[in-house]
C-alpha cells in the first residue's frame, strides 16, 4: 500500500501534487491511535483512493485509511469489495470529507457480493449528499441482478451491457439516479425503459445512449416527463426509429420545444 501524507518531506510543491493513489496490494492497516484533526501531520493532500479487487483487502482496512485520511474526497473501489460491513464501518468515521465512492462491477469478480437495504440505507443516511457512481462491466444476467437487488442509493450509472430486466430493476431500485449511461441495449427499443426512469427517478438529468435504439415518440414521451431537469441528452441519429408520428427531423423540433434549447441527435459519419 502507498499513501503520502506530507509532501512537504518529500520535497514536493503541493499545488503540482497529484493527488491520486492506485493501490496495487494491500493487507490491513492499523489505525494510528494518536490521530487528532490539528496533527501538523494530518494527511490533506490524499484526496483520491483507487482500489483494485485483493481478496485479503478487508473493511478494516479501507476503514483505517479513511479515518487516518479525514480529507478523502473519492473513493474507487472494486464492487467485490463491497459488503455491509464496509458500508458501516464507513458509516461510524464521524469526521469524513467523502464526496464520491465510485463502485467498479466486473464480470470476473466472484464470488458476487450481496449488500443489503439496510446496510445501502445506513449509508446514504450518513452520507445524503454522496455521489455513488456504479460502473458496470457485468455481461452474465444472474450478476446483473444482484446488482440492483437492494434499494442501491446510486446517482450516476454507467452500464456497458444493459438487459430488460437490468433496465426494469433501475427504475425501482435507483431513485437518486441523476445519470444514465448505457453502452449497449440489444432488447429492442428502450421506450417505457426510459420513461418508467423519467418517472420514479425524479433527479435524473443527464441521458447518454450509444449502441441503443428508441423511437421518435419514445423519445418525445421521455423529454416531455422531464424537460424541466433534463440537462444532458446525448443520442446518436442512428439509434432514432422514425415512426407514423415523428420523423428525426420533426422530432428535433419538438425536442428543442420542450428543452428550451436547440437539440439535434448525434451525427454518426458512415465510414
Amino acid at each position: 500500500m502507498f499513501a503520502v501524507t506530507s509532501t512537504e518531506k518529500l520535497g514536493i510543491n503541493d499545488e503540482c501534487f497529484k493527488s491520486a493513489v492506485t493501490i496495487s496490494e494491500a493487507k490491513n492497516v492499523e489505525c494510528r491511535k494518536d490521530y487528532c484533526c490539528g496533527d501538523e501531520n494530518d494527511p490533506k493532500t490524499l484526496h483520491l483512493v483507487r482500489v483494485k479487487g485483493f481478496p485479503r483487502l478487508l473493511p478494516e482496512g479501507i476503514l483505517a485509511l479513511t479515518n487516518y485520511c479525514r480529507w478523502l474526497r473519492e473513493l474507487s473501489l472494486s464492487y467485490a469489495l463491497l459488503s455491509d460491513e464496509l458500508l458501516l464501518a464507513l458509516c461510524s468515521v464521524k469526521q469524513i470529507h467523502l464526496e464520491t465512492l465510485r463502485v467498479e462491477a466486473y464480470p470476473e469478480a466472484k464470488p458476487f457480493p450481496f449488500v443489503s437495504d439496510k446496510a445501502w440505507s445506513a449509508f446514504s443516511n450518513h452520507l445524503p449528499d454522496i455521489n455513488l457512481a456504479l460502473l458496470s462491466y457485468m455481461t452474465d444476467d444472474d450478476n446483473k441482478k444482484l446488482l440492483f437487488t437492494s434499494h442501491i442509493p446510486v446517482t450516476h450509472l454507467y452500464l456497458g451491457d444493459a438487459t430488460s430486466e437490468s433496465m426494469s430493476r433501475i427504475s425501482k431500485q435507483c431513485p437518486r439516479l441523476i445519470e444514465l449511461v448505457i453502452a449497449t441495449y440489444e432488447s429492442g427499443p428502450i421506450d417505457r425503459f426510459l420513461i418508467s426512469m423519467a418517472k420514479s427517478c425524479s433527479h435524473l438529468s443527464a441521458v447518454s445512449l450509444g449502441d441503443c435504439e428508441i423511437t421518435c415518440s419514445g423519445l418525445a414521451k421521455f423529454v416531455a416527463l422531464c424537460a424541466h431537469r433534463l440537462q444532458v441528452l446525448y443520442i446518436s441519429e442512428t439509434s432514432l426509429i422514425e415512426d407514423a408520428d415523428f420523423d428525426i427531423a420533426k422530432v428535433s423540433t419538438n425536442l428543442s420545444s420542450l428543452l428550451g434549447r436547440m437539440w439535434i441527435p448525434e451525427y454518426v459519419p458512415l465510414w
